[in-house]
């Protein structure tokens, strides 16, 4: 995974990746394509049991529930614009 995984016909790009413990491992991605955790592990024969997005950056997702969304912060919009 660290150096790209082909999924729906195209290489994704690389992610950093570590164990926490036998069954278990942390993605970082770079890209967000679409089901991409869970089309990486089984093109790669594992089977993703539960993901947990944690954070994008200095953006929290706090207590938002699937398929919620909320507008940025001025301060999160500034730090995503170039400089």
């Amino acid at each position: 995974m660290a150096s790209g995984v082909k999924i729906m016909g195209e290489l994704t790009k690389p992610c950093q990746v570590s164990r926490i413990d036998r069954e278990s491992f942390r993605m970082i991605l770079t890209q967000g394509l679409n089901r991409q955790i869970r089309r990486m592990c089984s093109a790669l024969g594992y089977k993703a049991q539960r993901l947990a997005a944690r954070a994008n950056h200095e953006h929290s997702l706090g207590t938002l529930s699937s398929g919620q969304w909320r507008h940025l912060t001025d301060r999160e919009l500034a730090g995503l614009l170039p400089r």
